[in-house]
């Protein structure tokens, strides 16, 4: 029979290192960390072999105390944590007390230091485990980090490494994630010798830029929006439509702490919906910042992950508050999308002071169109009408009193430059292109406009204010649906049954893991009743809440704004294309169609200037 007895402590750290340090990337953002944590602001990095031959970071922070050196290379030995109270609201990236002997028990370790009272420096290393004495050291303030020959006496876990490229690669994540979260601090980077980033302290916007290119500080939508003194959320989104880079950027810092969380991942989701395209993914760069005893991060050794108490509320407010700043109309969006540098004059609402004289108008007229039950005479109309008599009306106060198409085209061909305060954000129309496409003229450029993509989106977002998508009224079924669920569906449906009664449906449970649907919300498909059921279910389980219904109502009213918006090859006058333009102005989400595609570009005279080499 097998005795019980303890591990001794060699052992132990290197169990540990099977899940703190799972491959080189794993070890460099332990350290990384604990620099950030020590008030580095210069943080310089070196690798070699992708990090499995060498790590070296060296920082400018606080450093340690020679006595504390040997204590640090000790599990569960830590400056952060000296309460139990302090585990339930953690304010750093460290905490753990092990990932620094972790890394010891599988590597050549030194560790060397200097805080700013101390005369000297000192370092200790530890060879695969075998602790060092504590040795002089002559450095500058701060500390020093060396990772040799990672896993050289575990050659069984050594095997598990990836290729050079492929390790490599990871490292650099890790470097551009915490560099990404902290651009007031400095870094550097070195691979074989090559220097990859050297990254000087710099704003938010400027560091995304710095690492991913110029477009991700052209095409973007700046968001910050607050729920209460403690909960925030921050940064940058951007539609993958006007990215014409590569490179997918998705970061979300919990507390400045890179996570990947599925409730997030869903609340991102929903939070596009409806405005993305199905081969396309959101790009985003976002800080949710919330009080810390309302989170749990101590869920794994990687703490790539947390545990917040209230998920539901976190999901709400994550999907909501990207959904509002999607739904911004035209006038109200940080930037336009451009194929070339952002206009000055389109990324504050305060350097356009006749933007709310445009808007004020058009969603007079557009208000008078849907009360009217009535459509413009450009459109294939829903109500099949002629009572859209405000937009000329509206089109004759912005091209001053023109009465005819003839004379509104006169307007467009004279050479005098168009007098910038009368210009509205899309421009006035001058022509269409092949039936297709809207030309429109702005006062330093040109406008392209998807007419029958920018009509679809203005019909959904008219039937959807008519419908009224936030009082779902129900259908009753004319015999009940038995459903299967389980015991989670059936304690999430009893937890929120009154959300449920407010989208639509009517739900009882009838027996052990069995429920009768009684009624259903109104447009929805009966073939689709179950499966519906059982996700709006498995949601409510997942993230306390649910948006299956209003997407699935929102699928049928997409496709019949498809069928309804004005087709290729219908030809419009120029006050029939300038009043889509101006509903364009007014209406929620009209960069998109349904389909998530764009329904606009704009091209500058730099644009065109550089394309016929003109100043050069």
């Amino acid at each position: 029979m097998q005795r019980i007895h303890k591990l001794d402590d060699v052992l132990v750290n290197r169990i540990c290192a099977g899940e703190v340090v799972e491959r080189p990337a794993s070890a460099l953002k332990e350290i990384l960390e604990n620099s950030i944590d020590a008030a580095a602001t210069q943080i310089n990095i070196e690798l070699l072999n992708g990090g499995i031959k060498l790590i070296k970071i060296i920082d400018n922070g606080n450093g340690i105390l020679d006595e504390d050196l040997p204590l640090a290379l000790e599990r569960h030995a830590t400056s952060k944590l000296i309460t139990e109270d302090d585990l339930y609201a953690i304010r750093t990236l460290g905490f753990r007390g092990e990932g620094l002997a972790s890394i010891a028990s599988v590597s050549w370790f030194t560790l060397a230091s200097k805080p700013a009272e101390s005369a000297h420096g000192a370092q200790i290393v530890s060879v695969f485990g075998d602790l060092k004495e504590l040795r002089p050291a002559s450095l500058n303030n701060g500390t020093l980090v060396e990772v040799k020959d990672l896993y050289n006496n575990i050659p069984a876990r050594k095997k598990f490494l990836k290729s050079e490229t492929t390790e490599y690669n990871h490292c650099k994540n890790i470097v551009e994630r915490i560099a990404v979260a902290y651009p007031q601090v400095g870094f550097s980077l070195k691979h074989n010798g090559k220097e990859i980033y050297n990254l000087f302290p710099q704003d938010l916007l400027a560091r995304i830029v710095s690492l991913y290119g110029a477009e991700y500080g052209q095409h973007y939508f700046s968001l910050m929006e607050e729920a209460g003194a403690q909960l925030s959320l921050s940064g940058y989104v951007y539609h993958p439509a006007y990215l014409n880079s590569t490179k997918n950027v998705q970061m979300f810092y919990v507390n400045g702490r890179f996570i990947r969380d599925k409730v997030v991942q869903n609340a991102i989701k929903q939070g596009f919906s409806g405005v993305l395209h199905h081969e396309h993914t959101p790009n985003y760069v976002l800080f949710l910042t919330i009080d810390p005893a309302e989170i749990d991060v101590n869920v794994h050794p990687s703490k790539n992950e947390v545990r917040f108490k209230d998920s539901g509320m976190i999901h709400s407010f994550i999907s909501r508050s990207l959904r509002k700043l999607l739904a911004g109309n035209i006038t109200q969006q940080d930037t336009i999308p451009n194929n070339s540098s952002v206009d000055d004059s389109f990324t504050t609402m305060n350097s356009w002071e006749k933007r709310s004289e445009y808007a004020q108008l058009a969603e007079a007229s557009s208000k008078n169109v849907i009360q009217s039950g009535s459509a413009p005479s450009w459109s294939s109309s829903i109500h099949n009408d002629n009572n859209y008599k405000d937009s000329p009306l509206l089109i004759q106060k912005w091209l001053g009193e023109i009465n005819n198409e003839q004379e509104s085209q006169e307007l467009f061909t004279t050479n005098e430059p168009i007098a910038n305060e009368t210009i509205p954000p899309l421009g006035f129309a001058i022509a269409q292109l092949q039936g297709i496409y809207i030309l429109s003229q702005t006062k330093d450029g040109m406008i392209v406009v998807d007419m029958h993509a920018a009509h679809e989106r203005i019909i959904l977002e008219k039937l959807k204010v008519q419908l009224g998508m936030n009082s779902i009224a129900s259908q009753q079924l004319l015999m009940p649906l038995a459903i299967h669920v389980s015991a989670l569906q059936i304690e999430a449906l009893e937890k929120h049954r009154t959300e449920l009664s407010l989208l639509g449906f009517e739900i009882d449970v009838i027996g052990e893991n069995q429920i009768a649907v009684r009624a259903i919300p109104l447009l929805l498909d009966d073939g689709k009743t179950e499966q519906l059921v059982i996700d709006v279910l498995n949601d409510m389980v997942n993230f306390g809440g649910s948006n299956a219904i209003l997407a699935h109502q929102e699928e049928l009213l997409s496709t019949m704004a498809c069928h309804t918006a004005v087709r290729a090859n219908h030809q419009l006058s120029i006050p029939e294309m300038n009043a889509l333009l101006r509903e364009m102005e007014i209406t929620v989400r009209a960069n998109y169609c349904n389909h998530g595609r764009p329904t606009w570009f704009k091209l500058t005279m730099r644009d065109l200037d550089g394309m016929f080499m003109r100043g050069k």
